[in-house]
């Protein structure tokens, strides 16, 4: 059990996320009505894990540098998220990535191993920059750039990438995650950004060109989820929020087999 001493300094560790994600992370965590094993990645020193401890899970971080990671109490193992993880089948009740996703080199390599260390019905809790924001869409449109990717990525510093390399918009997070095992069951922000608040008169116009944009699909499945990506994209949520929060549960197995060139 860690001394007095050693939980003040754990309450004072560096947020590497955004303090208000942080906080909402924790608010979703809490509100789950079961308690588990849970992976955090990538840790960092280990504000999150800590916090999430003290709600009463089983925390193991991960980190692509352990020595970084300060919270003695909480074991902290080399994890590299572009690579396999060191973790047998079924071996946790929940992942937490928080601004993980978006530093990554191989983000299907990544949701499958996700999806693997989880257990049947275990939930993966992660968060990104939500580039569709209005604000977003607007520096886009003029500089070539999403918010949170405001310059060329630096072509010299590789290893590790801290850079985000490979932003990620819903409905292309929600595709990795579909179609390797998981179910969104809540999509969510952090909070609201007033310039985007500024732009969301455009919203039925977006609205308008989101179903011109979809009409064409021809397969009735396909056409019912667009429905619900639609429903998602035009919320004030993907709008106006800041970052872009998910979570998701882990069905039985894949949900979409690969068709070879022949049978097409």
């Amino acid at each position: 059990m860690p001394g007095l001493h050693d939980t003040q300094a754990y309450e004072k560790l560096q947020i590497l996320a955004h303090g208000r994600t942080h906080r909402k992370v924790l608010e979703i965590f809490s509100r789950f009505p079961e308690r588990g094993r849970l992976l955090e990645i990538p840790a960092g020193e280990g504000a999150l894990a800590w916090q999430l401890g003290k709600l009463g899970y089983t925390v193991t971080a991960g980190d692509i540098d352990p020595s970084f990671f300060k919270v003695g109490s909480i074991p902290c193992i080399y994890l590299d998220l572009n690579q396999k993880f060191p973790i047998e089948d079924d071996e946790y009740d929940f992942v937490s990535c928080i601004e993980g996703i978006e530093h990554l080199q191989d983000q299907f390599r990544f949701v499958r191993e996700c999806h693997r260390v989880l257990r049947a019905g275990g939930r993966l809790v992660l968060s990104t920059p939500n580039i569709l924001n209005l604000a977003s869409r607007l520096k886009y449109l003029l500089s070539g750039f999403y918010s949170l990717v405001p310059r060329p990525i630096n072509e010299s510093s590789l290893v590790p990438v801290f850079d985000h390399i490979n932003p990620v918009t819903y409905y292309q997070l929600r595709y990795m995650l579909h179609t390797q095992g998981f179910r969104i069951t809540e999509v969510t922000t952090d909070l609201i950004r007033r310039s985007a608040s500024a732009l969301y008169f455009l919203r039925p116009l977006i609205r308008l060109y989101s179903i011109r944009t979809m009409r064409k699909e021809s397969d009735p499945q396909q056409r019912e989820a667009n429905r619900e990506i639609r429903r998602i994209m035009t919320s004030a949520t993907v709008l106006l929020g800041r970052t872009l929060i998910v979570v998701a549960d882990k069905k039985g197995g894949h949900s979409v087999r690969t068709i070879q060139a022949s049978e097409v």
